[in-house]
């Protein structure tokens, strides 16, 4: 895997990405705009920046119209369709840079939104299985726990297949999105067994996938930490312009990192044979379990 190919690919698509981050920004900020016009906050702001404490202390916020629910409202919605959306483009990015090409897709809306929603029932069930896996442990811990000298290793021992079931199960997902970007079908992400099956075959490359993410993390972390304290006296208030700027600032680096570790999860798919000259759009069969 290319760390530096993964880290320049959102920058060499940068002008797509900020076309994305314009849409979402103008989304968020009419039902913030909403929220915001049902009080009158001038007594917050006052109290919150020193200015007639004592007034804005004792002061009531006064409301200035109905628009609170939509807003509300609003704000749910346009996270839970941006939500799906981005993961349901990401198959599309995962399967672009699968076939070698390094600028992000077309955008189709609504075909996104339908591969965003099967990536969240898949996602759901591999949760479920590790759920289930921890209700097991915990039963385990119970039933050792009378027994004197075990309770440290079996703790040890319940640690470290947390650790590596983890481990597998996260890798298990991303294979089952790279393999559903492959062959264009959405059953292929819920093979849960399979997938579990080829991530712990590949749980080396699988490792390299992990520590590279983790630098990612790291990376946009300390960007993140440093523009805000950069910016932090200019975005301070309440304005519209300062809401707007934060608006923008949090999902441009939050977008740059998503589009490379998506890069990464490409790379990490080809690596360990996952191939996308069998893709078909509309296919609906896969092979079994």
């Amino acid at each position: 895997m290319n760390f530096s190919r993964a880290l320049s690919y959102p920058f060499h698509n940068l002008p797509k990405v900020m076309s994305i981050v314009l849409a979402m920004t103008i989304a968020i900020a009419i039902c913030l705009g909403l929220v915001a016009n049902t009080y009158d906050w001038s007594p917050l702001v006052a109290m919150l920046y020193g200015v007639d404490v004592g007034a804005a202390a004792s002061a009531e916020l006064q409301p200035m119209g109905a628009s609170t629910f939509p807003g509300v409202m609003g704000l749910l919605i346009v996270a839970a369709i941006s939500g799906l959306w981005i993961s349901g483009y990401s198959v599309d990015v995962v399967r672009s840079v699968m076939n070698g090409i390094e600028t992000l897709p077309v955008i189709q809306f609504g075909r996104n939104l339908i591969d965003g929603f099967m990536l969240l029932i898949a996602g759901i069930a591999y949760g479920l299985l590790f759920v289930f896996l921890l209700v097991v442990e915990f039963a385990l811990l119970s039933l050792t726990s009378s027994v004197d000298g075990y309770n440290l290793i079996v703790l040890l021992a319940a640690l470290i297949v947390t650790i590596v079931a983890l481990s597998l199960i996260g890798w298990a997902y991303l294979i089952g999105m790279a393999r559903f970007a492959a062959e264009g079908d959405h059953k292929a992400a819920w093979q849960i067994l399979r997938n579990i099956r080829l991530a712990r075959a590949h749980w080396r490359s699988g490792a390299t996938l992990l520590l590279y993410m983790l630098a990612f993390t790291l990376l946009y972390g300390v960007v993140r930490s440093l523009i805000n304290t950069a910016l932090g006296g200019f975005t301070g208030g309440f304005g519209i312009a300062s809401v707007t700027l934060s608006i923008i600032i949090y999902y441009s680096l939050n977008l740059l990192q998503h589009f490379s570790t998506q890069h990464l999860i490409a790379q990490f798919a080809t690596n360990i044979g996952i191939r996308s000259d069998r893709y078909e759009p509309g296919k609906n069969k896969t092979d079994a379990i």
